[in-house]
């Protein structure tokens, strides 16, 4: 039976915005990725440190609303009647230093700061200083920012290497192993629509366990606020968390696909992105800790001259490298002392991106 009519024919489909064409490849690869059990149990596990967080900063508000200004209103009622003189004088007027926007909480928070093992916390010594000033609203900035600083480089800095460990390293293996790139080509798909799709799927991964966890504890702590008056002295934070959350997805999700680009197994893929982490970091405790013993400091204190040995061996990780310029990004470091770690991120990302654009494109030409 002879075939008639083989050739072009014209679309009568709903035609796709030449603006959009990267989200129906971002969308199949969320989607793909999400009937991976593992995946969504990362999800979950990501999640769970928001609610200590959110502990957290609830304390921290109410500790800041314990006033002692009624304290020194009732301690100046019982002495009205007795003579301002000697020791009553000086009494009268430590209670009076009370008054005003003095708060009692932020005199017990600075002391357990500067001693015990609260001193070995990251960037402890700023906060207290933030509690000596008594200044109410520098304490709240000083400890939402520092919180946030915190829930980035630790938690969800680990939650980000499983996630895209198990999300990214096949998404552009499995395309070159089934050729399946030929069937992306053969539509008016370039090949930047096609790289950004497949950035675009770890980056929306990333921004649901860094991103809107953060957000969402900024706006929980504003409702906890006595008033709305915290937003003029906290306007920058949502910012910090754009930009670290932007810090967190360019390197890691350019290096996971590059990577993924490299190889037709998804497995060495996996592989080496785990390698990336992990060698990193063992590489970079295992010269800061020959370092101090070299130098004859504890590299754990605080008091010695840890910056140094940071800045001499945060470079051989990746995942220190992040942490720095987060710490900058959220004002606990100056920039000034973040620009190697900062220079590291930003090689990281032009390699990875240069592989991954010369790999998709030989292999369009196979």
């Amino acid at each position: 039976m002879p075939i008639h009519d083989v050739g072009y024919r014209v679309w009568n489909g709903k035609k796709t915005s030449p603006w959009f064409r990267w989200w129906i490849i971002s969308r199949t690869g969320v989607r793909l990725a999400m009937k991976s059990s593992w995946v969504r149990r990362i999800l979950f596990a990501a999640w769970l440190p928001l609610m200590y967080w959110s502990v957290a900063f609830f304390m921290i508000e109410k500790s800041l609303e314990q006033d002692s200004s009624k304290l020194a209103e009732v301690v100046n009622q019982q002495l009205a009647g007795v003579p301002n003189i000697g020791p009553v004088a000086k009494a009268k007027k430590e209670i009076n230093k009370l008054s005003g926007r003095t708060k009692a909480g932020p005199l017990a928070v600075e002391g357990l700061l500067r001693n015990g093992y609260f001193k070995y916390f990251p960037q402890s010594g700023k906060l207290a200083d933030a509690y000596a000033s008594k200044d109410i609203h520098r304490i709240r900035k000083e400890v939402w920012r520092w919180l946030l600083m915190v829930f980035f480089r630790y938690p969800q800095s680990v939650a980000i290497m499983f996630l895209i460990g198990m999300v990214a390293p096949s998404l552009i293996a499995r395309d070159i192993r089934s050729r399946a790139f030929l069937m992306y080509f053969s539509r008016p798909i370039g090949k930047l629509e096609y790289i950004f799709g497949k950035l675009m799927v770890p980056t929306v991964f990333i921004a649901a366990v860094t991103t809107l966890p953060a957000l969402g504890m900024y706006v929980f702590a504003v409702f906890m606020s006595p008033d709305l008056s915290v937003l003029y002295s906290t306007w920058d934070i949502p910012f910090r968390i754009f930009l670290a959350s932007l810090t967190l997805v360019v390197p890691t999700a350019t290096l996971a696909l590059a990577l993924s680009s490299l190889t037709q197994e998804s497995r060495f893929a996996n592989f080496s992105w785990f390698a990336v982490w992990v060698l990193g970091h063992g590489s970079y405790l295992a010269v800061m800790f020959s370092t101090a013993i070299r130098l004859g400091v504890n590299p754990m204190d605080p008091a010695v001259a840890k910056r140094e040995l940071v800045q001499t061996c945060s470079r051989l990780s990746l995942y220190n490298c992040l942490g720095e310029v987060q710490s900058a990004i959220f004002g606990f470091v100056d920039y000034s002392e973040v620009w190697k770690a900062a220079f590291v991120l930003l090689l990281v990302t032009g390699v990875s991106t240069f592989l991954l654009y010369r790999r998709v494109s030989d292999s369009t030409q196979l």
